[in-house]
């Protein structure tokens, strides 16, 4: 299958050795896929290793922050960015076990009309916390660190924001439009550290988060 419609996006903020580890697995699966890395203003972490991600694989484009814009907003920068259209957004905690995922969500997204993002479907309540399938005004979700993204469709809908579910609300225009999400499982692919960078820093999000978490625990 022929992927030169397809950019790849790593967004890397303080984790090099996570960050590293993502590029060089999706690298060996897809040597030839275009990809993008956005530093979010990690300074002095992120230049030292600039000179191996030079040496080893001189076709990456990089893009440096000079401060942290947090992953929802870099996502956002990354669209306006990629000129390709359909964008693989890969968590810089990921690590690629074999390739064959993007083909596939090539392949599922021609099946249906107007799909817009392909990915692990997760259903999430209005306020970005898991929820069931069956629960009014539950929200379908393509989890982020693996997603396929057609740009054209993006642009009709509200961006990638900071938020501990930095697409909730594009994905909930999503639905309202129409708009397809197709669901493909990654487990075979694709291993990935929720937490990985979150683990270390959290989420950016402040009292704006701990309100909102605060408030999804008593039910409203």
């Amino acid at each position: 299958m022929d992927l030169s419609s397809v950019t790849a996006v790593i967004i890397n903020y303080k984790t090099p050795d996570l960050m590293l580890r993502a590029l060089a697995t999706f690298k060996s699966a897809y040597p030839a896929v275009k990809t993008l890395l956005i530093d979010n203003g990690s300074g002095v972490e992120f230049a030292d290793v600039m000179v191996t991600i030079r040496s080893s694989w001189p076709e990456v484009e990089m893009v440096v922050n000079a401060g942290n814009l947090h992953h929802g907003p870099a996502m956002h920068q990354a669209m306006g960015l990629v000129a390709a259209p359909w964008v693989l957004f890969l968590d810089s905690d990921c690590e690629v076990i074999k390739p064959g995922f993007i083909e596939v969500f090539m392949e599922r997204c021609a099946e249906k009309k107007d799909s817009y993002a392909a990915g692990t479907l997760f259903y999430l309540n209005k306020r970005g916390f898991p929820s069931q399938k069956d629960r009014r005004g539950v929200i379908p979700y393509i989890h982020p660190y693996c997603m396929l993204v057609k740009k054209e469709l993006y642009e009709n809908l509200p961006p990638f924001e900071l938020h501990g579910s930095p697409a909730l609300r594009n994905m909930t225009g999503a639905a309202e439009k129409g708009y397809a999400l197709v669901n493909v499982p990654l487990e075979e692919y694709v291993r990935h550290d929720f937490r990985g960078t979150a683990g270390r820093f959290g989420y950016g999000l402040g009292f704006k988060g701990r309100l909102n978490y605060l408030l999804n625990r008593i039910g409203l």
